[in-house]
């Protein structure tokens, strides 16, 4: 259950509000292989859809909440009508990873009874937050959660702490269904989260793996003994994993070269990035840029 996790990581929870509006779907709204760097929360009014993600089918009806976690491959299907609102929203913990990244839940619940509320007044909050278009395959669709949030440094703050409260209570009632996911982020953060910060805050740089044994002051063959006996990998594998989810996250949400890419991340030589990209993700950079929507 949620109430396991650690404290901390929730009161430092950075939620942020990318895109709210009130829809009306048609038979426009299907859309194959959707791929986000964000969360995306579904209040059904009225009408109905179906949304497959997690080897499920989902079929939306009036009255439901519905949760698609970030980096999270889906197909979503519109037959006649769908009057719905969509909220896009990102819920980083200090380490940069995605709590949703690191639970499994209730995709689909009943909204509450202010669930309705709670979506009107976070538009009224963010009445310039909507979608520039509704095809996530569109360059303008694609970049737009970037350039949302760097415009987020002027938001009113008094606005800004009103709109986190109000999408905590949204998100709440998934929580309540919440559990760890047992991936290799979820063992890092449970048993190595000051590791998981490090590497984070100096994601750009190289890294040995002295470094990261120093943050836990071990030395690194025991710090690498123990880190692949609780993770499962060892602790410079998972940080080129971490390298790699960073450069998916930058070629979706930026028009950045995949040189560009590979320094951001800290790895200097492009054609090495591009093998391990390539290897963990089973397609090149560029490919990966081109097929996956949003």
């Amino acid at each position: 259950m949620i109430s396991t996790l650690n404290h901390e990581l929730l009161n430092t929870l950075d939620l942020r509000v990318l895109a709210v509006q009130r829809t009306v779907a048609g038979r426009w709204w299907n859309f194959r292989h959707v791929i986000s760097p964000f969360s995306r929360l579904w209040l059904v009014l009225g009408g109905q859809a179906v949304v497959r993600h997690h080897g499920r089918k989902f079929v939306l009806r009036p009255g439901q909440l519905h949760l698609v976690p970030p980096f999270t491959i889906h197909d979503c299907s519109c037959s006649r009508r769908l009057d719905h609102y969509h909220l896009h929203f990102v819920a980083r913990l200090p380490t940069g990873i995605d709590l949703f990244s690191l639970l499994d839940c209730e995709y689909q619940i009943k909204s509450s009874t202010e669930a309705l509320a709670l979506f009107k007044r976070l538009e009224s909050i963010y009445p310039e937050r909507k979608l520039p278009c509704f095809d996530p395959s569109r360059e303008e669709y694609k970049y737009f959660p970037a350039l949302t949030e760097s415009a987020m440094a002027a938001d009113d703050a008094l606005n800004g702490f009103e709109a986190r409260g109000s999408l905590s209570l949204l998100l709440t009632q998934f929580l309540k269904s919440a559990r760890h996911h047992e991936g290799v982020h979820a063992r890092v953060t449970r048993q190595f989260l000051s590791v998981q910060e490090f590497i984070h805050a100096n994601m750009r740089r190289k890294i040995v793996l002295a470094d990261l044994a120093g943050v836990v002051d071990r030395h690194p063959t025991y710090f690498s003994d123990q880190f692949k006996k609780v993770v499962g990998v060892r602790p410079l594998d998972y940080l080129l994993r971490r390298r790699i989810e960073r450069a998916q996250y930058l070629l979706l949400t930026s028009r950045a070269s995949v040189k560009e890419i590979a320094d951001a991340v800290g790895i200097a030589d492009a054609a090495y990035f591009s093998r391990v990209f390539t290897r963990l993700c089973r397609t090149a950079p560029s490919a990966y840029r081109t097929t996956h929507a949003a």
